[in-house]
């Protein structure tokens, strides 16, 4: 009897440890479908005024604006069609929102409402771009590096902190402008170079100073420098001669 009370609970381990092998095997087979954040979402920049001042999208897509105003203090971001409540934002801090319905749209800030912008938004889908790959080499000798930056799909406000974003600015490509056109930082700060071009496209960053080779920047792509030495440098876009900046190292 003992015996056969063995083998009985023996079997069952053995069910039990194929029940348990099987389960693994379909977990490991299981795909998980993670959505592509190669797609950019149409970004307001906001320095002493909305960059750009206009902006046109399809039913169903986002638009984020970032606040990069200097000197560096919050702004309060006003929809004056009260599509969403009023927004404070910090300095490097976002606010994304998805528009569903056809129209204008008028937006801007509380504390200075003379600064507006518009959304227009066209009936229909979403024009989906194929996801495009950062062109362009990394300079790692002066921690330069191309960043892919991410499409925020709902209306959502970015609270992740992070340490160095007082090291950290930005400067948006547009399709005739950099903006800002100067810009001061310190030793060891980090710039990067933020591709908002209409009709979107690439553009060829240049550094007139031979800081590094042309860096090609595809729509929504970024390509970032790290500055280790003081001195005045300037930047152009190739093909496009009065699109010019310049950054004052301390």
């Amino acid at each position: 009897m003992e015996n056969r009370n063995k083998s009985i609970i023996f079997a069952l381990l053995i069910v039990a440890l194929l029940i348990t092998s099987t389960g693994f095997a379909a977990a490991k087979e299981s795909t998980i479908v993670v959505k592509s954040a190669d797609t950019p979402a149409n970004r307001v920049a906001i320095f002493s005024a909305f960059s750009p001042e206009k902006i046109e999208i399809h039913s169903g897509e986002s638009v984020t604006w970032i606040n990069f105003k200097k000197p560096k203090a919050p702004v309060v971001l006003a929809s004056a069609d009260e599509l969403w409540k009023e927004t404070t934002l910090g300095y490097g801090k976002a606010f994304s929102f998805t528009f569903e319905n056809p129209g204008t749209y008028s937006f801007t800030l509380k504390d200075n409402p003379d600064i507006k912008g518009t959304v227009t938004v066209l009936a229909g889908e979403s024009q989906n771009e194929n996801s495009e790959k950062s062109v362009g080499t990394t300079v790692t000798a002066e921690k330069a590096q191309v960043q892919s930056k991410p499409e925020s799909s709902v209306k959502v406000i970015e609270t992740t902190n992070k340490e160095n974003v007082t090291r950290e600015e930005k400067i948006a490509i547009y399709s005739t402008t950099l903006t800002p056109s100067l810009l001061e930082i310190e030793k060891g700060s980090t710039v990067s170079w933020v591709n908002y071009k209409k009709p979107k496209g690439s553009s060829v960053l240049v550094s007139e100073d031979g800081l590094w080779e042309k860096q090609t920047i595809n729509y929504g792509k970024a390509f970032s420098y790290t500055f280790e030495n003081s001195g005045t440098y300037t930047f152009s876009l190739e093909g496009v001669p009065e699109a010019k900046t310049t950054v004052v190292v301390r």
